[in-house]
This record gives structure tokens, sequence and C-alpha cells, in this order.
């Protein structure tokens, strides 16, 4: 059975397989006539979903039901909470997993059966944005194999078809809802078998997974949203919900015509007044410039983490630019102007499911034989007994990949009167190593050690916790600190002790963190050898029951691209 790659996109999804001489194929959208899917939903009813390009064409008439956007939602309920469709509250796990639902019909259309998957995410993503993508794969009836970087996937794609020995490669992937940029360095090296093996490690990542594409909508939306009051001479206020969706509904169509040309038209019917607004690609880019200048100040944020990593200036061989927002004329001339010759445009739109889908062949090319079963393969057992899931290779293409961690990871304990998060794994640093490290306990005859692990993006050794124990009721409360940082607790792993020991009994603590970020290994032991290995998921408030009950109502449902 075949294994794909899904780029679970915030405007665009794509998916893509390996074809018989091992080339990565997207699988068409025949419905739409694109080699993509738009990640838009439309709730005819809560029975009939209409899924693609054709949603999209029912935000002018019916916007309040139209869906858009939500990947930028996931892992962040408490920021945008619920959608609510015909009464009906949907969550963007929910809505993540209609748009997967609709990508595996759309394939198993034209013959595909698919079931076992890698999904990309962008490399910014955090723990729970991770785990809740991946459950929206589950819940639309796949069974996720992995996950990997958006920009990991483009940079696979493109050394897939790369000979030379060593290069770095600086990828700048601005999708329709996230920017990821990661420095890649692929090299050479001889494997325990003596066979040549192309090793890609990433050295350094940034970005913003709420800075894309739709950004640059919004902005000319509401110039052409300015415009249309100044030509009545109204106020925005005085514009009806139809206008704003009608304005609303050209934006897209209007950047991708500012694109190709150097002018575009926008037609709105306002009260049957019909307005003509004239948009000129100079005006949209000088509107726009502070959106590019941020995706620049990241990539040079990258490159100074990268310097901190090697020790020196980063050569930078190629700039790969992918995500259909690098289509843009002044995102290609801004990036060129920073690296001069360097730059070269990677198939945007498709370039990391095509990535995603060598990935997945990698996986289960780890397999000796395919038997008939399902294919488990995360983490890999190797007959030695030892874990490696970052490095996964493959008989066919002799890959590697090794990944860092997109946050910073530690327990919460005490420093003195300070209760601090220890950050043991910190963002950047190199995956899949066991961090060891010695604590001790409190007081005398402790019964208990209750280990919270939280994830940040602080590079600090240690950082204050946005949530601590109150000390009456034993309930988190909250703790100032630095909202940038975002800090969130994931978890906690409960050591019984048996409640003879001094204080001052060591604790020794075995800490990792897996590829992509979806699980952490803790193992906690005493020198009187108690001990305990837990895996640490996040609390995403979806129990396997909430889950099933999701499953079956998206069974239930006609989900259609037309």
């Amino acid at each position: 059975m075949a294994v794909y790659g899904i780029d679970l996109g915030t405007t665009y999804s794509c998916i893509a397989k390996l074809d018989v001489n091992g080339n990565p194929q997207v699988i068409s959208n025949i419905t739409d006539a694109s080699d993509t899917l738009a990640s838009a939903i439309y709730f005819e009813t809560l029975d009939n979903i209409i899924i693609g390009q054709s949603a999209k064409e029912y935000v002018e008439t019916d916007g309040e039901n139209v869906v858009q956007f939500i990947k930028r939602e996931i892992g962040k309920e408490d920021k945008y909470g619920a959608h609510v469709i015909h009464g009906k509250e949907f969550t963007p796990v929910e809505l993540s997993a209609l748009i997967l639902k609709r990508v595996k019909e759309m394939a198993e259309e034209q013959g595909e059966e698919v079931k076992d998957v890698i999904i990309t995410c962008p490399a910014y993503f955090g723990f729970k944005e991770r785990d809740l993508t991946k459950k929206a794969g589950e819940i639309a009836g796949l069974n996720v194999l992995n996950l990997i970087n958006e920009p990991t996937a483009a940079a696979l794609n493109y050394c897939s078809r790369l000979f030379q020995e060593e290069t770095n490669i600086l990828v700048y992937d601005l999708g329709g809802g996230t920017f990821d940029v990661t420095l890649v360095h692929m090299s050479v090296i001889p494997n325990e078998d003596g066979k040549d093996e192309r090793q890609i490690k990433i050295i350094a990542t940034g970005g913003n997974d709420a800075l894309g594409g739709k950004d640059w909508d919004d902005k000319l939306f509401e110039k052409i949203k300015n415009q249309v009051c100044d030509e009545l001479g109204l106020s925005t206020s005085d514009l009806d919900v139809e206008t704003i969706q009608s304005i609303r509904s050209k934006v897209e169509i209007t950047k991708k015509k500012l694109t190709q040309a150097e002018k575009a038209v926008v037609k709105v019917s306002v009260e049957g007044q019909m307005v003509k607004i004239n948009v000129t690609r100079e005006e949209f880019e000088e509107l726009t410039k502070s959106l590019v200048d941020q995706t620049m100040s990241y990539v040079e944020g990258t490159l100074e983490k990268a310097k901190k990593v090697i020790g020196e200036e980063p050569k930078i061989d190629t700039v790969l630019l992918v995500g259909g927002s690098t289509n843009m004329p002044m995102i290609k001339r801004v990036v060129e102007e920073r690296f001069p010759g360097l730059v070269q445009v990677e198939d945007p739109d498709r370039a990391v499911a095509k990535g995603a889908a060598i990935y997945a062949d990698m996986i289960v090319s780890e397999v000796s034989e395919d038997n008939g079963e399902d294919i488990d393969v995360s983490p890999i057992h190797h007959e030695d007994g030892e874990e490696n899931t970052n490095r996964v290779t493959t008989q066919t293409n002799q890959s590697i990949i090794v990944d860092v961690a997109p946050r910073s990871f530690g327990p919460a304990i005490y420093f003195g009167n300070d209760y601090l998060i220890d950050n043991l794994v910190k963002e950047g640093q190199e995956i899949n190593q066991t961090i060891e490290k010695q604590y001790v306990t409190m007081v005398d005859n402790q019964k208990m050690i209750v280990f919270p692990v939280y994830e940040s993006h602080s590079v600090e050794d240690t950082e204050k916790p946005c949530f601590i124990p109150d000390p009456q009721t034993g309930e988190d409360v909250p703790q100032d600190t630095d909202p940038s940082l975002e800090v969130k607790k994931l978890g906690e792993l409960v050591l019984n002790l048996n409640g003879n020991d001094p204080k001052g009994t060591v604790v020794y603590v075995e800490f990792t963190v897996q590829p992509v970020g979806i699980i952490i290994k803790v193992t906690l032991s005493t020198d009187l050898s108690v001990t305990k290995e837990e895996v640490i998921h996040y609390d995403n408030g979806i129990s396997q029951e909430e889950m099933e009950q999701m499953a079956k109502n998206l069974n239930r449902v006609s989900i259609t691209g037309e």
C-alpha cells in the first residue's frame, strides 16, 4: 500500500506520493482542475458541506457559513474560540479534520487508497498545535505516521535531487497563514555499512505561525474598503455585511492579478451603485512593505541563531522560496537583494507535499517488507534496542534527517525560594538527545515528587513559569511572565516515594524530546531504586471518546468539492 504526504495548508492543501520511479507526484484535484485543494469550508447545511474552491465562492453570498484560515487557530482555542455554524459549535481540530477528510476522498476518487500519511506543520508550531494536527488526521480516518516541519519537507524535496557533498540551504517558506525560515545543512557521510548517506541537518529555524499571505490580503482589503467609502462619501461603518463580504471575496483574486500585472481593477456594487477601484502593484507593495520586513527580520534572527550554533557566520549556497505567497514579485525581489544570485523558486505550492511524500517513503522503507499489517513507525526500534527517530534511513534514498526542537522544554522546580522552569532542552537544540540531571527531595519523608513539564520560547537556562501551584488549594494560578515566551504546561509526571527518605535524596532525571515534539519521555529514579518512566501527553481537552464521536460525526455528513 502506498504512503502519502499531506501539506495541510492555511489557504491551500496538497497531497502527494512517490510514483513507480520513486519521484514525488502530486495527486490532482480534478474537481477544481488544480493540484491543490482550497482549505475553505462552506456549510450549506450541517449535513451537506462543500470544501475547496467552490466553498470560497460563497464568501460573498453566505459568508457567515464559510470557514477559512483554520490552521491559524488550531491549538489556540483559548484565543479564537469555536466557530458556530447553523447553531452548532465546531472546534479548529474538527474543521481541520474536515479538510483532511476531503483531501483523502479527493485522492480516493482517482483510485488511491489513502491510509498511512505524513502531515506537515510549521516549524514554529508548538506541542499543542502539533498534537491537535495529528489528532485531526486521526479523526479524518488517517493513520498519521508522523509529522514533518514544512521547511524540512521542502528541503528534503530539493535535496533529494542533489549530489554534491556539502551545501547550505536557507528555506524561506511563506504560506497563506504562516511563515518559517530554516537553515539546512546537507552533507554526504558514510553510514555503518560504508555506504554514502545524505544527511539533512537543521541548523536553526525561526518564524511566526500567525504571519502569512492572509496578512497581505487583510491590508489589501482595508485599502479597497476605504477607497470604496471615499468614492461614495461613506464611512466604513456605513457598509453593510453583504458589501463587506463582496469586497473580501475579491481580495485574493486582486492580489493574484497584481502578481502578474502592474495594476488591477476591482468592481464593487454598493446599494445598486457600481464602484471601480484601481489598485497598482506599487501601491500594494508599499502597503505591505512592513510585512515583508517582518519576514526578513526573522531571516536575520535565524542566521544569528545559526551563527551561535556553528560558531561562525553561516555560508548560504541556496535560498529556497516555497509557499504560495512567495509568488508575489516583491518577495523574490527583496530576498534577492539580500542574497544576490542565490535565490531559487522551488515549486512553491507543491514542494512541501512532495517532501512529505519522500519522508513517508523513507519511514516505510525502514520496515523490511510490507506484510500487510498497519505500519507504526514512530519510534523506530533497531536490533540493538536503541531508539532513533530523528535519523530515518531508506535503502533507495539513503537519507537521514536531523531536526531541532521548536521550543524549549523542561520541568518546573524550586531554586531556593523561586519556582522556575529548568530548560533541559532549549529551542533550536538537536532533538532525540537524552539530557540527564540530578535533583533532590525538599523535605524529610517526602511521599511523592510532582514533575510538571513546560514548553516556551525561552532560551535561558531558567525561566519563571506562567502558572504555579497555589500553596492553599494546589490549583495552578497565573503568574506574570513575558507573553512572547508562550509558556505552556504540557503535563506532569508523579513519582510516589516510600515516605522514609531523608531530605536531599537524589532524584535522577532523563529527559528526551523526540522528533516534531509530539511526545516527551521522562524517566525519574531515586538512589533508593524507585523508578518511573512516562510519556508526557499534552492535555488538549479532547478525550478518546470525543475523538471517536467526532469521527462518527464526520462519517455522517456529505462532503463534496462542489
